[in-house]
């Protein structure tokens, strides 16, 4: 596998703009950036939480427990710069208004790196709503992505959950089975600035029971198995928008088992769930709006012409949509840009490089090709302009 992360810089040195920029609607991709941060936070990064000597320090893993436990809302609970903490079999919830925060990108800080061990917890860290993690680093116990076909993964875990809170310039990285979670009676979580990482399945993920309202933007995504996902709910969604969206070469092991796991990048569809439980229909919003969707050059790329039966081909659809019965689905997508390294020779403006949007039964739109699935539900569709390229 390729060195993607340094493969990546150069194309995109900036990705920044001063706030109040102009010409939005004449450009295209997660380039145009307006909220004055950098994308994937780090360096430059300046809207974290202020340090203040009120704050209530933290250098160890007792002392870390013993601040949240007393903190209350309006608290910032600051973990000390270049610290290193064992989370070993610890899980931290950060009460209701209370502020998690460290001190990554500021005079260059690589930020408070909290490790993760192997455990079966479900969740390292849970933000309880109103609260906020930002500025620190958090490392779970999987190993890389180019290494899990020689290294058996440990039990899924999730890193952080979320409900209706905030987590920004943060680091996640090497979890196997979900970055940042939104879950039950979560609505208007806003996931911003991270850099999201070697995180095998779902670095962002709306589990069940969410609600539309969440804001997921400016992030640096890397991903092989979804960056976004949502497993359906009746009232689920979420805009995703001025993310960079990196496609990393798919490890075999996802392969085995004659399995053909997902390919699209942003996801939502319906999901029947255990005999026990009720349908769980897809989404009935999802906006998609000035993100840059960028492959790797080791992918390959099918032609998108054989939609159902896809092993081995690696088919490129960046954003699908499965409408399911008695709802409506809306979803808006426009000013994105698609860069792919290798062509599929299809004359379709929306297949050019195996097909980049995928609406699940979606009929009688001149701008994409019908879908061979059955018609299903009710569509509200808005697809602007978007921007579909070969290599960079």
């Amino acid at each position: 596998m390729k060195p993607f992360r340094k493969w990546i810089v150069p194309l995109f040195p900036v990705l920044f703009l001063a706030p109040g920029s102009s010409g939005l609607a004449s450009e295209f991709g997660a380039e145009v950036n307006p909220t004055g941060q950098p994308i994937g936070g780090g360096a430059g990064y300046s809207a974290g939480p202020p340090w203040t000597p009120s704050a209530r320090r933290a250098d160890s893993l007792e002392s870390l427990q013993q601040a949240l436990a007393v903190a209350v809302p309006g608290d910032v609970v600051w973990i000390e710069s270049n610290r290193v903490i064992d989370l070993a079999d610890a899980q931290l919830t950060v009460p209701s208004g209370v502020t998690l925060a460290g001190d990554r990108g500021r005079n260059g800080a690589p930020g408070p790196l909290l490790t993760a061990s192997s455990s079966r917890l479900e969740w390292r860290i849970r933000l309880q709503r109103g609260s906020r993690l930002s500025g620190i680093r958090l490392r779970g116990p999987n190993p890389p992505l180019g290494e899990i076909d020689a290294v058996k993964p440990p039990a899924s875990v999730y890193a952080v959950s979320c409900v209706d809170a905030e987590v920004d310039n943060c680091e996640i990285s090497r979890f196997h089975r979900g970055g940042v979670v939104l879950f039950r009676d979560s609505e208007h979580s806003h996931i911003h600035h991270n850099d999201l990482h070697e995180i095998a399945a779902y670095p962002v993920l709306l589990g069940n029971g969410t609600g539309a309202g969440h804001l997921i933007e400016a992030n640096r995504i890397e991903w092989a198995w979804h960056a976004i996902a949502s497993n359906g709910s009746r009232g689920s969604g979420y805009c995703a928008r001025y993310n960079l969206f990196i496609r990393v070469k798919r490890p075999v092991a996802f392969d085995q088992a004659g399995a053909d796991p997902p390919n699209w990048c942003l996801d939502t569809h319906s999901n029947s769930g255990a005999p026990t439980k009720p349908p769980r229909p897809a989404t009935r919003k999802l906006v998609v709006q000035y993100n840059t969707f960028l492959a790797h050059p080791d992918v390959r790329v099918g032609d998108g012409g054989d939609l159902l039966q896809s092993v081995g081909s690696y088919p490129k659809h960046d954003i699908y949509v499965g409408a399911a019965d008695g709802i409506t689905t809306h979803v808006d997508i426009h000013h994105n840009r698609f860069l792919m390294h290798a062509t599929s020779g299809s004359a379709n403006p929306y297949k050019p490089y195996g097909r980049a949007i995928r609406l699940v039964g979606f009929r009688g739109d001149a701008r994409l090709p019908d879908d061979p699935q059955a018609e299903r539900g009710a569509w509200k569709v808005d697809l602007g302009e978007n921007r579909f390229s070969g290599a960079p």
